[in-house]
């Protein structure tokens, strides 16, 4: 498994990421071993990232002013070799977002593109949602692995069950809370811990993006059975302190993975 060696190479991580979740984000990303940056400043950036493990581009605080860092943030990491990770929020809710989300896929190399179902649907076709609400009627697995063909690259996409697509295969994922939609930034700190999975990988394996959900599923159940399921404060604590004391243990003996033809 990657996260020993993750924890040991402690990888930066710059995330250019929605205003509301970036404490969070910060201390998941911590919790789990790698060193977080929150930089956006536009003359600073490729400083920043030719040292980077990965970059996370995360748009939920979407402005016209920040999208320029973001393409910078973008351009640099290509440059460099360095893996992108693209968390379209919201991007079936507004044309401003889906349109800026394509631009990125259609002129950039993102290794990978991390939404729920509707926002990932967002992107292959015409789909509607309710500000960062998913559709939970829509399959994950199909969503990922129609999205993946078409646009090439490996595709996360996230529910009540979690779909994997990379490179013509496709895993579905059973572990998970519901207590993960209780807290703000849930979904947006998935994001940050797959771009520390895949650190130093332009090209991610199937089997890293698996083992990256699979912890954080697996540390949100922990987190939930500390938490006795029912009080959202004290799970955004407890998964925190189970992001830092999940192991490789832990995941293999509690993730539950299916192979999907």
């Amino acid at each position: 498994m990657r996260i020993n060696q993750l924890r040991e190479d402690n990888p930066l991580i710059i995330c250019l990421t929605n205003d509301v979740v970036k404490n969070f984000t910060a201390n998941g990303l911590l919790a789990l071993g790698a060193s977080p940056a929150m930089a956006t400043e536009v003359e600073e950036l490729e400083d920043f990232i030719q040292h980077a493990g990965a970059v996370l581009i995360n748009i939920g605080s979407l402005t016209k002013e920040i999208m320029p860092s973001m393409e910078k943030a973008v351009e640099a990491a290509n440059k460099h070799h360095v893996p992108v990770v693209l968390d379209p929020v919201a991007c079936s809710a507004t044309a401003f977002r889906k349109e800026f989300c394509l631009k990125l896929i259609d002129h950039y190399d993102i290794s990978v593109i991390r939404g729920n179902a509707s926002e990932v649907k967002g992107l292959i076709e015409d789909a509607s949602m309710k500000g960062t609400d998913s559709d939970l009627s829509l399959d994950p697995v199909t969503i990922a692995k129609k999205a993946g063909t078409q646009f090439g690259m490996a595709v996360i996409v996230t529910g009540k069950e979690d779909g994997i697509y990379v490179d013509g295969e496709t895993r579905r994922l059973l572990n998970g809370t519901e207590m993960l939609t209780k807290v703000t930034g849930g979904g947006c700190l998935l994001g940050a811990i797959v771009s520390a999975f895949i650190y130093n990988k332009v090209k991610p394996t199937l089997s890293d993006l698996v083992e990256a959900v699979a912890y954080y599923n697996v540390s949100a159940e922990r987190a939930e059975a500390l938490a006795k399921g029912t009080l959202p404060g004290h799970f955004q604590i407890n998964l925190l302190d189970m992001l830092n004391s999940t192991g490789e243990s832990d995941i293999a003996e509690n993730m539950r993975v299916e192979e999907v033809d």
